[in-house]
């Protein structure tokens, strides 16, 4: 049987690349290697199509690799995941993947405002106004929002006043290191 020059070509410029890809490889400093190993388990993760196994490796992605390049990226994508719940209203679903995230990022304050929301939702005020004060001390986009909302709560449960509302939040922030 007769190669045509054509296929032969082709499988010339396939061991090519190949090659290349595994030289490249090699040439790899420590860093370059583990931000492309974490950059393929990033794409893994985001080929899952299920919310529930998503949040799973999202979260087992940031438990086995806190120093990754890609935890900012890892962590915006599951904040996208808990606002898709606010529009769905599954708040049980959003307290339980908040509380999940939360351990392992401690200081994303935007994760308590959306867990403050759920939780006022779940008509849980005290909790809701506890996540929403930990959002506003822990700076971030959403902090302003959080302590419109926070005083909205407050207001709604301390006969229209915000009495006690500085305290509240100071003993939060010294509690959390805010």
């Amino acid at each position: 049987m007769r190669i045509s020059r054509l296929m032969f070509l082709s499988l010339g410029v396939l061991l090519w690349f190949g090659a290349a890809r595994l030289w490249a490889q090699e040439d790899e400093t420590p860093t370059q290697k583990q931000y492309r190993e974490d950059y393929e388990q990033y794409q893994k993760i985001q080929a899952v199509k299920d919310p529930t196994g998503r949040v799973d490796e999202l979260l087992k992605f940031i438990q086995e690799r806190p120093k990754s390049q890609l935890l900012k990226n890892v962590s915006a994508d599951f904040l996208f995941m808990l606002q898709d719940l606010v529009k769905q209203n599954k708040w049980d679903t959003l307290v339980a993947w908040a509380g999940r995230f939360i351990k392992l990022q401690p200081r994303i304050g935007e994760t308590y405002y959306y867990l403050g929301q759920a939780l006022d939702s779940l008509k849980k005020s005290e909790d809701a106004m506890v996540a929403l004060a930990k959002c506003y001390i822990l700076k971030n986009p959403g902090s302003d929002r959080a302590k419109l909302y926070l005083d909205s709560i407050y207001k709604r449960s301390h006969q229209g006043k915000t009495d006690g509302l500085d305290t509240m939040i100071q003993k939060i922030r010294s509690e959390i290191g805010g």
